[in-house]
């Protein structure tokens, strides 16, 4: 158990830290990016930093439903059920954004790189309901 804890709490550091690098770009490098573009593009630049946040909040809320199970605070057929669901995962799967060029390539970095956590933690929550 504490092997699995420990495990499960360097992947709630290291979402965390990726969380703590998007609102470091939203609040400070953003608002360069965005200084000359059009409104649409800034318009852009909101949704898909948006779409890094959800995407983000899901993963650590996954992850600290899987610490609740291993701590034994709730069942795992609890965390299994449709009320525990956390991962939404079809409008964070969308990867359009990471390949548009008129996109500040910070926010496209943060796209790729919080889609492939997803897309993990996703395959994760995906085998513990098969078993």
């Amino acid at each position: 158990m504490v092997k699995s804890l420990a495990l499960i709490e360097s992947r709630i550091e290291g979402a965390h830290e990726l969380l703590h690098a998007t609102h470091d770009y939203i609040k400070w490098q953003a608002p360069t990016d965005i200084y000359q573009m059009d409104p649409e593009y800034t318009y852009l630049v909101s949704y898909e930093a948006m779409r890094i946040t959800v995407r983000m909040t899901q993963i650590i809320a996954w992850l600290l439903l899987q610490k609740a199970v291993v701590a034994e605070e709730i069942s795992r057929e609890e965390a299994l059920s449709e009320d525990c669901r956390v991962l939404h995962g079809k409008h964070c799967l969308e990867s359009e954004g990471e390949d548009d060029e008129d996109l500040p390539p910070r926010l496209r970095e943060l796209l790729k790189e919080s889609r492939k956590l997803y897309i993990c933690v996703l395959r994760l929550d995906t085998l513990s309901r098969k078993k």
